[in-house]
């Protein structure tokens, strides 16, 4: 028995209609917020998080140095992760919680 689907169907019931099932994790938003914004980046410190391909740390490191030119960023540190494809480890994670304003990071290959 097939299930109407119909154009007032909310985009959860059309796809559920259809068997296809959402690749979002629906607790991810309950887990990662975002962290507020700041107000400049002047004299500030910030992570610059590479994923180990050849172009993400001179990708990264371009990014610091005109951050530092024309917004009068303070320190970067630049870090890598170990294996581009796996999250970073809880302590370089930490490690850039404490001890940076913000982070930025890249996927460059």
């Amino acid at each position: 028995m097939a299930t109407a689907v119909t154009t007032g169907s909310s985009v959860s019931e059309r796809l559920e209609a259809l068997g296809i099932m959402s690749p979002v994790d629906p607790d991810a938003e309950n887990k990662w917020k975002a962290a507020p914004r700041i107000d400049s980046i002047a004299g500030k410190c910030g992570g610059f998080l590479a994923n180990k391909k050849a172009n993400a740390e001179v990708l990264l490191k371009d990014v610091k140095d005109i951050m530092q030119e024309r917004y009068g960023l303070g320190e970067g540190i630049m870090i890598d992760k170990y294996i581009y494809s796996r999250p970073a480890s809880e302590e370089i994670i930490e490690s850039l919680a404490t001890d940076c304003d913000f982070v930025v990071t890249a996927i460059a290959d």
